[in-house]
């Protein structure tokens, strides 16, 4: 009997050596902080990087804080400048700072998102939402968006969070105002169309204008071309004319000066003689002056 007790107590001192020896090391994972714990509470700056570490068994622990980046996505609401409720879907990409990780486990323990970050992103949202229409909140979504990222990253840096990434999944509003947009929407497709139906009307009447302006000045220049060319085939067949009559004119005047040279006394006396009709004519002219009357003549030689 005391064999058998001697081997169970050595039995139970072996096996509380090993849970001891084994509780006498803890492993930090990789992209961790570890926070050591004494009795649960907080051993100031024991910070622990990853790897493994020791510590009392039984009297303390560690718990590790995850440093890698972490999406958290939610739901909330605000209010737009213009008093509309805008409910929203967004998403924050964080990672906690690793020299930081000892303040906020020990200010907030594993409860930082809840505690720090998901009333900071409400917080964003509604001040940045105040700042904007919620018309521009639709046109100037990523000006929003980093707006909002901006700020939260702002406000979470000085807690110890780093916010790696920022994005507003959906946005959506009141019915009434659904409806209110798409109107508007339809109203300026409307205003659009007409204004380029009104645009391609004026380049269309300006094009007819401009073709039936060169039109006319293509037609007067034609009759301009017509008309000059009718006026020279004129003066020139009027010069030719006029050339023609001074020709003939000055043939006939040179006609008439050679036969005038070769008429003579006889040619006269001849052609008078052929076309004297057997009557003497009262009154004649030669070399005398003036004229003398035949028949008186004649009387004064009988008298003689």
């Amino acid at each position: 009997m005391k064999k058998i007790t001697k081997f169970v107590v050595l039995g139970i001192v072996a096996l509380l050596v090993v849970i001891l020896a084994a509780d006498s090391f803890a492993t930090v994972p990789v992209g961790s902080t570890g926070i050591l714990l004494t009795f649960g509470k907080v051993e100031d700056g024991k910070a622990l990087s990853e790897g493994l570490h020791i510590k009392l068994p039984l009297v303390q622990r560690i718990v590790s804080m995850d440093n890698r980046v972490k999406k958290l996505e939610l739901n909330t609401e605000a209010f737009s400048k213009d008093i509309q409720t805008v409910s929203a879907t967004l998403a924050v990409n964080y990672r906690l700072q690793a020299e930081k990780s000892f303040a906020i486990y020990k200010t907030h323990g594993t409860q930082y998102e809840q505690n720090i970050i998901v009333p900071a992103t409400h917080e964003v949202l509604k001040s940045v939402c105040a700042q904007y229409t919620a018309e521009e909140l639709i046109s100037k979504r990523a000006e929003s968006s980093d707006m909002m990222r901006d700020e939260l990253d702002a406000k979470l840096s000085g807690m110890g969070i780093t916010v790696t990434d920022f994005n507003i999944i959906d946005f959506d509003f009141s019915d009434e105002f659904i409806n209110a947009v798409e109107a508007k929407q339809v109203a300026e497709q409307v205003k659009k169309k007409a204004a380029t139906e009104n645009e391609t009307a004026i380049a269309q009447a300006e094009r007819e204008k401009q073709v039936s302006i060169k039109q006319s000045e293509a037609e007067a220049e034609r009759v301009r071309i017509e008309a000059e060319a009718q006026a020279q085939s004129t003066l020139i067949a009027a010069q030719a004319q006029a050339d023609a009559v001074k020709l003939a004119a000055d043939a006939e005047a040179y006609r008439m000066q050679n036969e005038g040279k070769y008429v003579s006394s006889a040619l006269i006396d001849k052609v008078l003689a052929e076309n004297w009709d057997g009557k003497l004519p009262s009154m004649v002219g030669g070399d005398v002056k003036g004229i003398l009357n035949v028949d008186s003549l004649l009387d004064e030689s009988e008298t003689e």
